[in-house]
């Protein structure tokens, strides 16, 4: 049954990065072609913009990915060595709503800069739209995937169902105790 779980998780990203590449060409297309059309001029700030902005996703990403891939591997050696506390302490983590955020922002500039392009062939359209909305989208849902050791398509499995529960249980405290906010310097020393 987990496998089965695990395998529908991964098509249903695959689709969502399909449905993602093909949007994607048909907004080129109908809105951002005819609009940036003529525009021999830009071609090198474009090129420069483009390719930089692309490089610096790439790296973004790769770095995110490694760092989600290690705590879904402690979450994972938790469970092999039956050592509960690391895994109450390693599972809760996930990236920054902040990082996220800002994650979104540059995946959308990235798949925008593609958008600033002339193109006129529409096999050459269709394939560099396609291919950058879906690397994008399907790299984004499989940060977001790893993000989740516990409940998501490529996630832990074998977790004893009281270690489950304790995590639940831990997760709603947390929600529901109001955060405290250090009032000046000398505060933070006594959270610290």
């Amino acid at each position: 049954m987990e496998l089965k779980e695990t395998w529908r998780g991964l098509l249903v990203i695959l689709v969502i990065g399909i449905a993602a590449g093909v949007l994607n060409i048909l907004f080129f297309m109908w809105v951002m072609n005819p609009l940036v059309t003529g525009g021999k001029g830009d071609e090198v700030a474009v090129n420069t913009y483009a390719i930089n902005l692309f490089v610096g996703w790439v790296f973004f990403s790769a770095w995110f990915l490694a760092r989600a891939d290690d705590e879904l591997k402690k979450v994972e050696e938790a469970v092999q060595k039956g050592d509960r506390e690391l895994f109450l302490l390693a599972a809760p983590k996930n990236i920054a709503l902040s990082i996220r955020i800002l994650y979104l922002v540059i995946s959308a500039l990235v798949i925008l800069s593609f958008h600033l392009f002339d193109m006129q062939s529409l096999f050459i359209t269709g394939e560099i739209q396609f291919g950058v909305a879906f690397l994008v989208v399907t790299t984004a849902q499989v940060l977001w995937d790893l993000d989740e050791p516990v409940g998501g398509a490529i996630s832990v499995r074998g977790i004893p169902e009281e270690w489950l529960e304790e995590l639940r249980r831990r997760k709603t405290v947390a929600r529901t105790q109001p955060r405290v906010i250090p009032k000046d310097a000398e505060d933070m020393k006594t959270i610290a």
